[in-house]
């Protein structure tokens, strides 16, 4: 599912380099995925003025970026975390 944007989104992974690496160093991948869905779903909240996805701890974040990227490997964790924050939105 990738979403069309007209911005440059620094950070970009494929979600197959996920999911390779995190068979590899779990560690890394979920310390790496997690900081970078957080800092988008901050710097999302700043833009917004928001609350979105307070309360949700960095577990589920990292999980919700595995699940993403298992189902849409051909896509990336700007894509991931772009859905997972709409996903968020509507709680």
């Amino acid at each position: 599912m990738s979403f069309a944007n007209a911005y440059n989104a620094k950070g970009s992974v494929s979600c197959g380099t996920i999911i390779s690496t995190n068979k590899s160093n779990p560690a890394l991948t979920k310390g790496m995925m997690t900081a970078y869905v957080n800092g988008f779903i901050t710097g999302r909240n700043y833009e917004r003025n928001s609350n979105t996805g307070k309360g949700i701890d960095h577990g589920s974040i990292f999980y919700a970026v595995l699940k993403y990227c298992n189902e849409n490997p051909l896509d990336t964790n700007v894509d991931a975390a772009e859905y997972i924050y709409k996903k968020l939105d509507k709680k």
